[in-house]
């Protein structure tokens, strides 16, 4: 249930979608969604917990779709994987260098989507960056997190908290008549602004 309300939230553009591209020359939605699914696969179509998601998905994510502010759900995600967080880095340094065929033809492919995608990798690589910050498990708080995006949906653990004191498992069981109508109505709360 919690997944259904988030979907909307993830694969809608937000209200800083445009600011974020502005200037790259495929940083229009239309343009920049098939390349980013080209590189992805399906687990770009995975809206919600992500957990199924395969390692190297995630890091590619990371990197062709930019996050306003440190995208900490993604991180906690890459946090799941056996040393997902230096497999992260390596990935992204090899972007970032070019050091391989694969990984400077994705760097021309991100230059087109992300505007000045080399600063926004070192927001990841520097020291005291955003993988040195999950490192250490040094999350921003609900408070910091921008106006348009709903807290609960920015954070895997903040995710699993609000799901499980909004949807419990003690909570009735949905007949299958009502399944469709409760999608509906969680998925639309984006729409109405709750």
């Amino acid at each position: 249930m919690g997944q259904a309300e988030m979907a909307p939230y993830v694969a809608l553009p937000d209200a800083g979608d445009e600011a974020r591209y502005a200037g790259a020359p495929l940083g229009h939605p239309l343009f920049r969604t098939p390349v980013v699914f080209s590189e992805i696969g399906l687990d770009h179509l995975r809206v919600g917990h992500g957990l199924h998601a395969r390692p190297e998905s995630l890091y590619r994510h990371l990197n062709f779709v930019f996050h306003e502010g440190i995208p900490i759900f993604d991180l906690q995600l890459v946090q799941t994987v056996p040393d997902g967080l230096d497999a992260l880095r390596a990935y992204t340094r090899a972007i970032d260098e070019g050091s391989t065929p694969k990984a400077r033809w994705q760097r021309r492919r991100i230059d087109w989507i992300l505007p000045d995608a080399a600063s926004y990798r070192r927001r990841f690589l520097e020291p005291g960056g955003w993988i040195d910050r999950c490192a250490a498990f040094d999350y921003p708080t609900e408070a910091e997190t921008a106006e348009f995006l709903r807290p609960e949906f920015t954070s895997l653990v903040r995710f699993a908290n609000y799901c499980a004191q909004t949807f419990p498992a003690s909570a009735a069981v949905m007949t299958p008549r009502k399944i469709p109508g409760t999608f509906v109505e969680l998925a639309s709360r984006a729409f109405r602004g709750r």
